[in-house]
């Protein structure tokens, strides 16, 4: 079958990756200001993606990209706040919260909807030219 869009079918992996990046970020927000419990605290998770090449054409031209994986961000420790009348709290009146900066969070959530937006572009752009072609070969 001839694909007359190669770069949608790209874009289309493209923005299924940045989709399940925004969610994986919306997590980590969601659970920014959660507590410990039992000396467990939530980490910060990280999607690890990875170029996919297309076996149609040799394996030699990209194919799009996938997840490969989603780990916990081991970069940074969990804090520690001072808390001294929560019920997670140790004998010092520190409990464990996150490794997660809500900046950082939305940082990476802002380059993520640039880069959906780009590949939503390249969608419609090759679409465009697609339908011009068909027209051009109509007449």
């Amino acid at each position: 079958m001839i694909n007359l869009i190669p770069a949608a079918k790209i874009s289309s992996t493209a923005l299924e990756a940045e989709r399940t990046r925004m969610d994986i970020l919306a997590n980590n927000l969601a659970n920014a200001q959660s507590i410990g419990q039992d000396g467990k605290v939530y980490h910060r998770k990280v999607a690890i993606f990875e170029s996919v090449m297309d076996e149609q054409l040799g394996g030699d031209n990209l194919g799009g990209v996938k997840l490969t994986e989603i780990i916990p961000d081991s970069s940074r420790a969990p804090s520690k706040q001072y808390m001294p009348y929560h019920p997670e709290a140790d004998e010092e009146g520190m409990v464990l919260t996150p490794n997660i900066s809500p900046i950082e969070e939305m940082v990476d959530m802002m380059t993520a909807t640039k880069a959906y937006e780009a590949n939503l572009s390249i969608m419609k752009d090759s679409r465009s030219m697609a339908d011009k072609t068909i027209d051009l070969l109509k007449s």
